[in-house]
């Protein structure tokens, strides 16, 4: 799971200017045209803070944490304690006022105190009057206002949420400003006032440098240069598994073409992906079909020998299915095997109905074969094997997990009815 990085800021309407002043202050700064576009990306349960230029009209859910700068028509829709009814609140600005003489008031937290003290003397210098906001919201606080107390400026509470940290409740926030030239110093003492108020949506206190860099100490500077050391060590690693994934999608096309093809064919070409595979294992294989001459008898797929083994021989009969093992074969089964004994004058050292059944589904959801089909391979003295089967062994004999010699001896000595492939002792 990816690692999230707080405070996640939508940046709503802003200039570049604007998105590059606050930046430094982001987790994961995430710029937007419109609350609209936002939400075709985002959603606000994933959204710690909200950073809005002159919104008209706009909503944004009242547990996100929302900085307002310029004229504004803004909207919440506030949900009912154990109720499927809502409130509608709004925040609106006035630019009918006339009155010109502001002050910071009385009620301004110190965090924004010296931020507004020189707002408002920039606002009074300003040739209109400033704009004053209205709300329908009760939990409010003016950080500058206008001879009749009327807010230029002010700080909401939001409703509760219902989370809490260290046993206490997090109140989301709402900042109302007009236009302001230091966009990046009132969002620093926003993202502290959020801090304070709801820390799960902004755990940590902004840092107080636009660019720390600069003022590192030499202790800093070594983790730094550390963790620019990860990082590219990180980027090497990333790049080198993206080459290796791309490797393995190249060999999982060459595997799926050449032996894993065992697992989805069946006639001629499963006949062949199984003579394969028991030649890799160690066994000296005979196409039976390809010797077989015209207008004589049918005879069993395969015939194994061993080198190590004088006189040892095995007949193999090869089936595929679309979907179970048809145990009515085990009648063919004992055809080959009566007619070899005829021709031989001995029974083969073993007998195997080599099956891939339901070949057209994934291997790993292929059920397993019951004990009816332990019984009919058992009444003809066949040992019943799944391609799938000889499939791993024959990777896991490949990638040195087993041993190939252990893998013949099991089916050497194995008895009629279903064969349990070997298990490596610890996996590849």
């Amino acid at each position: 799971m990816t690692m999230t990085r707080r405070p996640r800021v939508a940046a709503i309407g802003l200039d570049d200017a604007q998105v590059a002043s606050i930046e430094p202050l982001c987790g994961d700064l995430r710029p937007a045209e419109s609350v609209s576009e936002y939400l075709q990306r985002y959603n606000w349960t994933e959204t710690d803070a909200v950073v809005m230029s002159n919104p008209y009209r706009a909503f944004v859910d009242s547990s996100v944490n929302v900085m307002v700068i310029g004229p504004a028509i803004f909207n919440w829709t506030d949900p009912y304690d154990e109720s499927i009814v809502s409130s509608r609140q709004y925040a609106v600005t006035n630019a009918r006022n006339t009155e010109r003489e502001l002050a910071v008031s009385p009620d301004c937290p110190d965090l924004y105190r010296s931020l507004a003290a020189d707002l408002s003397k920039q606002l009074a210098q300003a040739t209109e009057s400033p704009a004053v906001v209205e709300t329908s919201r009760q939990c409010k606080t003016a950080l500058i206002e206008t001879t009749s107390g009327h807010p230029v400026a002010l700080r909401l509470i939001l409703p509760a949420l219902s989370s809490a940290v260290d046993g206490e409740v997090s109140r989301p926030i709402a900042l109302l400003l007009p236009e302001i030239p230091n966009l990046a110093a009132w969002f620093r003492a926003f993202l502290c006032d959020v801090h304070e108020s709801d820390p799960a949506r902004v755990p940590q206190t902004p840092p107080s440098l636009s660019e720390p860099s600069e003022w590192y100490t030499p202790q800093e500077m070594v983790l730094a240069s550390r963790i620019s050391e990860i990082d590219s060590e990180v980027e090497c690693l990333n790049h080198r598994r993206d080459q290796l994934q791309a490797e393995l999608a190249d060999e999982g096309e060459k595997a799926g073409q050449g032996p894993r093809r065992a697992l989805w064919t069946d006639g001629d070409e499963l006949n062949a992906k199984a003579r394969d595979l028991l030649t890799c294992l160690g066994f000296q294989v005979r196409d039976m079909d390809s010797e077989l001459e015209e207008g004589t008898q049918k005879r069993e797929d395969l015939r194994l020998t061993l080198q190590d083994i004088p006189g040892w021989e095995a007949i193999v009969e090869v089936k595929g299915y679309a979907k179970g093992t048809r145990t009515n074969d085990s009648r063919q089964i004992r055809v080959y095997r009566e007619r070899y004994i005829r021709e031989e004058g001995r029974s083969p050292a073993l007998t195997m109905w080599l099956c891939n059944p339901f070949r057209e589904m994934d291997p790993s959801s292929r059920p397993t074969p019951g004990q009816d089909l332990n019984d009919a391979a058992d009444i003809v003295g066949a040992v019943f094997v799944l391609a799938s089967d000889l499939y791993k062994q024959w990777a896991l004999v490949a990638a040195g997990s087993l041993d190939a010699d252990a893998v013949i001896q099991s089916l050497v000595k194995a008895e009629p009815g279903l064969w349990s492939p070997l298990v490596p002792s610890s996996n590849i």
